[in-house]
């Protein structure tokens, strides 16, 4: 996969603040549409409806009663739209656990999309479905989930589980060890990203919700991190995994030597084994009493 990436050029966006400014430009000239895609899953059906100003896609199992409810926040570095991978994440969840999955459709930076205007929408979503709930989110969208996760638990609902894939965690990417892993990572340039968090997070960096990085996890629920070596997130991802550890959270963590940023996500028999764990931590936590 790091050969498939590099041949794409999948960093272009990313090499520097001048690149991301012109994509940023591309997506508002051309907006990327959020509809589902017109061919489904086997045994899924998708609802889309309006509430607390957004868009809300809703994936329910036909063959089955749904119990309890994922929140999915999709990644794409807070400006770009869901992918044909989280929809293919989200139908498997939603059949082979046999619950519902709520995607979001949140506004983006190019709109105006910011942690401060976002997280509490996306908290107010959580609170109004009923069952267990279970936050995930993948890169940028596994920043939302923990920020939401760490909002809960604040106002004393916290979430069932909290899933986590290859999260953007620390808005101030200041770890040193960023810099060892960006000759290896065929994704995601520092430089780019930086922006692109700077635009997210604001005047907040030292906000312990919206950085989770700096939140305190006790009290979040169970917490299911995956993470690869050649991800230019990991090494604060490991970081956060330590801290929760070490302050007695319930935390499984995943690290995947060798393998990329969101790699649960892609086709290759460790993403196939990731997503496998995903649905069972779901399926788990959605028949919770």
């Amino acid at each position: 996969m790091p050969g498939i990436m590099r041949l794409r050029r999948s960093n272009r966006n990313h090499l520097t603040r001048d690149h991301v400014r012109r994509h940023l430009a591309e997506l508002t000239e051309q907006p990327a549409s959020f509809d589902p895609p017109k061919r489904l899953h086997h045994g899924v059906r998708v609802e889309t409806r309006d509430e607390l100003g957004w868009t809300i896609h809703s994936v329910t199992p036909t063959g089955a009663t749904a119990r309890g409810t994922v929140i999915y926040l999709h990644g794409g570095g807070w400006k770009d739209e869901a992918a044909p991978q989280h929809w293919s994440l989200v139908q498997q969840i939603a059949t082979a656990a046999a619950t519902t999955v709520l995607m979001p459709v949140y506004p983006l930076v190019q709109a105006g999309g910011t942690a401060e205007s976002v997280v509490p929408i996306v908290a107010r979503l959580s609170q109004s479905v009923e069952g267990p709930l279970v936050l995930m989110g993948d890169s940028a969208g596994g920043t939302i989930a923990m920020s939401v996760s760490l909002l809960l638990k604040e106002r004393e609902r916290p979430a069932q589980l909290t899933v986590l894939i290859s999260p953007a965690l620390d808005m101030r990417m200041e770890n040193p060890e960023i810099d060892e892993v960006q000759p290896r990572d065929p994704w995601l340039v520092k430089k780019g990203q930086l922006m692109l968090t700077e635009m997210w997070i604001g005047e907040h960096r030292e906000d312990p919700i919206l950085n989770p990085f700096l939140g305190d996890t006790r009290g979040v629920g169970r917490l299911v991190v995956f993470s690869g070596t050649r991800d230019l997130l990991n090494p604060d991802t490991r970081l956060f995994v330590e801290q929760a550890v070490a302050t007695g959270a319930d935390i499984e963590y995943h690290e995947q030597p060798e393998h990329i940023h969101v790699y649960p996500l892609l086709p290759t028999p460790e993403g196939k084994r990731a997503r496998r764990t995903i649905v069972n931590a779901v399926r788990e936590a959605v028949t919770t009493d």
